[in-house]
């Protein structure tokens, strides 16, 4: 009966985000809309940020793949601003930090437009923030979504990648065809780097809360030099890459070090490096992002 006791009053002193935390997330994947209503409700009573985030993520796991899932609605790219039942590598992270700063179901595309879409800019195929070394990265760290970690994870070994734009190699990009020139993309364009074999040595340091960015050699044609995203977690110690992962169609959990050297191996287009970015809690800015939309809708 002490027991008893004991647990109940343990229960009792827990804060309401450790109870939700316990709960493992629904496959958001596979849920319906009222109880991904009821589920956005759940994860809202966690800490915002990575926590809040995490848990988003995990709802993704087996949740199938799909190349470029998330559109305007209209126009270039048909396909919704918003959606459960599919994601690429990008978009599960997207969607998980807009899950990450909502309060409700209703927050989460505003916030999800503001992470997609150039500041201050309206949603629009010509507005996404497509390229990850000149607009996503950048732009989203400006807004306080993100912060830069490579330079304090990989130290003296960290290197810069970078590639260049003219108005000429746009013309003769092979991909993003829809998206016009813009003179504020001349120019070179770099982010920060631990070289492979550097980061599969300090794999075991890379703490969770870490967006890991795959860095590829350049390539004539090709816009980006980062070609994969995932997320780092830690599971009863042990690290993983979360990620919506091509081969198998699905998101997954992958070791750290195997995802590394799974991609040390490729040789179609050489993988040279990883860059790491930071999640963080931005809720003034969703604050501000919420108060606009509101104004938006209600015509005031």
């Amino acid at each position: 009966m002490r027991l008893l006791l004991a647990a109940l009053l343990l229960c009792l002193a827990l804060p309401a985000h450790a109870t939700a935390a316990q709960e493992r997330p629904i496959s958001l994947a596979k849920a319906t809309s009222a109880e991904i209503e009821r589920e956005t409700a759940r994860l809202a009573t966690l800490p915002a940020g990575w926590e809040r985030v995490r848990a988003a993520s995990e709802g993704f796991l087996g949740a199938p793949y799909r190349h470029s899932p998330l559109g305007e609605g209209a126009g270039v790219d048909p396909d919704p601003r918003l959606r459960w039942d599919a994601v690429d590598c990008i978009t599960l992270i997207e969607t998980a930090m807009a899950v990450g700063e909502a309060r409700s179901l209703a927050e989460v595309r505003p916030i999800l437009d503001d992470i997609r879409y150039a500041d201050g800019t309206s949603p629009s195929f010509e507005n996404r923030l497509h390229l990850m070394e000149a607009q996503w990265i950048p732009d989203l760290i400006r807004k306080g979504y993100l912060e830069e970690a490579t330079a304090r994870i990989g130290g003296e070994r960290v290197v810069q990648a970078a590639l260049s734009y003219s108005k000429k190699s746009w013309d003769a990009r092979s991909h993003l065809r829809g998206h016009p020139w813009s003179d504020s993309l001349e120019g070179s364009h770099s982010v920060p780097m631990i070289p492979l074999e550097a980061a599969i040595e300090l794999a075991s340091s890379f703490p969770e809360g870490m967006i890991l960015n795959v860095v590829r050699e350049p390539v004539p044609g090709k816009m980006n030099l980062i070609t994969h995203s995932g997320l780092v977690v830690i599971r009863d110690g042990e690290r993983f890459v979360r990620h919506a992962a091509l081969a198998q169609k699905i998101v997954i959990d992958e070791p750290l070090d195997r995802f590394l050297r799974r991609h040390a191996r490729m040789r179609l287009r050489k993988v040279v490096g990883v860059n790491l970015l930071a999640i963080r809690s931005n809720p003034e800015r969703a604050k501000k992002v919420l108060a606009v939309h509101s104004v938006a809708s209600t015509g005031e």
